[in-house]
């Protein structure tokens, strides 16, 4: 069983769920997430990121923002642009180590002061080709095509991925698996 699963079932469901009108639901869906929150890790951040995603949920429910409507095609780089910086912004707390290492990577995220670009060339280069990529697929539609391609095509995809890791993700650091600290 999922996490997210547990949640709704054992929580979000036994609160009410949406049977008793919007602003239960709206506390429901914000409950929730900061026990999910709580249950990654007992600090500030993660209460923080609980509750922030909580939030994010009871607003889209509020707004009747739906993700299964098909946006209208001039909207559709907004919301993704807005969802990206919304998730961004939650994964600061969830990631930082302390509630102050979280206010200030995003003070440093937002506010731009002098000093060295922390982005090198090999970033750039990937942005640049994940753009191009992402373009490439909302016109061909290719990721629903790939289901019914042969084999070896599933394996040469495989093998750019593994090419584009081993190009852009070398680090002088070794990045520890998220959950190593529970």
């Amino acid at each position: 069983m999922s996490l997210s699963r547990w949640l709704r079932n054992y929580l979000y469901i036994p609160l009410g769920g949406n049977r008793f009108g919007p602003l239960l639901t709206y506390r429901n869906l914000i409950l929730t997430m900061l026990i999910g929150g709580l249950w990654h890790g007992a600090s500030w951040n993660f209460v923080i990121w609980g509750g922030y995603h909580g939030t994010i949920l009871a607003a889209e429910r509020l707004f009747g923002i739906n993700r299964e409507e098909e946006p209208a095609t001039h909207l559709r780089p907004a919301r993704t642009l807005l969802t990206f910086l919304l998730v961004s912004i939650g994964w600061v707390f969830f990631r930082a180590r302390t509630l102050g290492d979280s206010l200030l990577t995003l003070h440093r995220m937002f506010v731009f002061e002098k000093g060295a670009f922390l982005l090198e060339h090999r970033h750039l280069a990937f942005i640049a080709i994940t753009l191009v990529l992402a373009i490439w697929e909302e016109k061909r539609q290719v990721l629903a095509r790939l289901g019914a391609a042969p084999v070896w095509v599933h394996a040469v995809g495989v093998a750019f991925v593994l090419a584009a890791i081993e190009v852009f993700g070398v680090t002088d650091q070794s990045i520890p698996f998220v959950y190593f600290q529970f």
